[in-house]
C-alpha cells in the first residue's frame, strides 16, 4: 500500500528539519587517529617512566633495518614525536626530519640540530633533527666549509668526536649557546623525544660493521660554534662515560679533547676520567653539578692522552659535503680555543617545546572515515531538493 500524501510531506518536513540543522551546525576539525599500538610497544608502555604509558625511550630496541616510521608515536607527556625515524638516502634533503643518528667515524656522522631556521637548543631540544656528512643517513646535509676543526677518539669504551661548526649549518642562531641532548631527560622520554642513535663500529654493528647496530648511550653538545658527540659501548655500564647530568659543563668537562681550529685528527686516546670526579690532595673526590651553576667546578678536566692519530684534510675527510644554504666556510662563531668554549647553558631539562607539526612522512591525517561521514552543504541541498520533489510528485 502506498503511504499517504500527508505521510510523505510529514516524512519530508521532519528530514528537511533535520538536515538543515546538520548543514547549519559548524563541524570541527576531524581528530587525529592514533593508531593502537602493536602488541610490543604496549609492553614497552608499562615502563612507566613519567606518568602511566609513557614508555622509556633508553630501553625500546630497534633493528637499523626494521626501524618503524616513528619510534615514539605515543601521544603522552610532550608526545608523540616530531619527525620520523625511517630516513635513508632519498629524504636526504635541507627539509629532513630525520630522528634517526648515525656516528660510524671521523668523517661519516650526524648531529643534532634545529628544524627550525635560527632556532635555539633549549626551545627545540625534544624536536631536533640530524644534520649528517654522509646523506646515506637521510639527514640534512651538513654544507661544505661548516666544519673548521674535528678530534675523532676510539676508545676501549666508547667512540667521541669534537669539533668547530658554524652555529647557522645546524639550523641554530649565531648568537645560541646551545645545550645537551641525550636518550634520558626528566621524562625519559628523551631529547629528541624518538630520537635514536646508530653506528657501524664494530662494537656496536651485528654484523661486523655492515649494518649499523643501535646505541644505547649517548650525549651530545652543540652550540658556540662548538658539538661533541660520544657513543658509550653498549657493553660498558659501570663507570658511565655517557653521563648525563652534568649537562651545564659543556665539552670540556664531559669529552675533555685536544681540538684544535683548522686540524682534522682521528686518533685512538685513553679513557678519560668520568665527568665530576676529580683528585684533590691525594683524595678522589666527586662534584655534584648545582642547578642554577653560579661557578666553576672545583677541578680543571685533564685532557686523555692519544696515540696514533693520523692528520686529514677538510676536503679528504668531507668529499660528500656539497654547497647548500646555511655557512659558506666562514670561521664565525668558532675562533675560540677549545678549552674555552662551553656549550651547555640551557642545560639537558625536559622542558623542551612540544611538538606541534608533523614533518613526518607517516604521520597519521585526519581519519578517512570520520572524514567521508561529513557532507558538505551543497551536496545536502541536492539531496534535500531531490527528496522534495520526489514527494511532491505525489500531490
Amino acid at each position: 500500500m502506498l503511504p499517504s500524501k500527508n505521510n510523505l510531506l510529514a516524512a519530508a518536513l521532519a528530514v528537511v528539519h533535520c538536515l538543515s540543522s546538520v548543514a547549519a551546525e559548524p563541524h570541527a576539525e576531524d581528530p587525529v587517529i592514533t593508531p593502537a599500538p602493536t602488541p610490543t610497544q604496549a609492553l614497552a608502555a608499562r615502563q612507566v617512566a613519567g606518568g602511566p604509558g609513557t614508555p622509556i625511550l633508553s630501553t625500546l630496541t630497534f633493528p637499523y633495518t626494521a626501524l618503524p616510521s616513528q619510534v615514539y608515536p605515543f601521544a603522552v607527556l610532550r608526545g608523540p614525536q616530531f619527525g620520523y625515524n625511517q630516513c635513508g638516502a632519498a629524504n636526504a634533503t635541507a627539509n629532513a626530519d630525520c630522528q634517526t643518528l648515525v656516528f660510524n667515524n671521523a668523517s661519516d656522522f650526524c648531529i643534532w640540530g634545529s628544524p627550525d631556521p635560527n632556532g635555539a637548543i633549549g626551545d627545540v631540544e625534544a624536536k631536533v633533527v640530524s644534520y649528517c656528512t654522509n646523506p646515506q643517513w637521510g639527514g640534512r646535509p651538513i654544507p661544505a666549509g661548516a666544519i673548521h676543526g674535528i678530534q675523532f677518539m676510539r676508545t676501549s669504551a666508547y667512540i667521541q668526536i669534537v669539533g668547530f661548526i658554524d652555529n647557522t649549518a645546524l639550523g641554530l642562531s649565531p648568537t645560541d649557546t646551545g645545550g645537551e641532548l641525550d636518550p634520558h631527560g626528566a621524562d625519559l622520554q628523551g631529547n629528541p623525544l624518538g630520537g635514536v642513535v646508530y653506528s657501524l663500529d664494530t662494537n656496536f654493528s651485528p654484523d661486523g660493521g655492515k649494518t649499523p647496530g643501535q646505541v644505547h648511550n649517548w650525549n651530545l653538545f652543540v652550540g658556540s660554534g662548538l658539538f661533541c658527540l660520544k657513543a658509550c659501548f653498549n657493553s660498558i655500564t659501570n663507570p658511565d662515560y655517557c653521563e648525563n647530568r652534568y649537562d651545564l659543563v659543556g665539552c670540556d668537562y664531559n669529552m675533555p679533547n685536544a681540538l684544535a681550529n683548522g686540524t682534522y685528527l682521528d686518533c685512538q686516546g685513553d679513557l678519560q676520567t668520568p665527568v665530576g670526579t676529580y683528585t684533590s690532595g691525594g683524595q678522589t673526590l666527586t662534584w655534584s653539578m648545582p642547578d642554577p651553576l653560579t661557578t666553576d667546578p672545583p677541578y680543571t678536566p685533564v685532557v686523555p692522552a692519544s696515540s696514533g692519530c693520523t692528520t686529514f684534510s677538510s676536503a679528504q675527510l668531507f668529499a660528500n659535503l656539497g654547497g647548500g644554504s646555511g655557512a659558506s666556510g666562514s670561521n664565525s662563531g668558532s675562533t675560540a680555543a677549545s678549552q674555552t668554549a662551553k656549550p651547555g647553558s640551557s642545560g639537558g631539562a625536559a622542558t623542551g617545546s612540544k611538538s606541534t607539526s608533523g614533518g613526518s612522512p607517516s604521520a597519521t591525517g585526519s581519519g578517512g572515515a570520520l572524514a567521508s561521514a561529513h557532507l558538505p552543504t551543497t551536496s545536502l541541498l541536492v539531496v534535500l531538493g531531490g527528496f522534495l520533489a520526489g514527494a511532491m510528485m505525489l500531490f
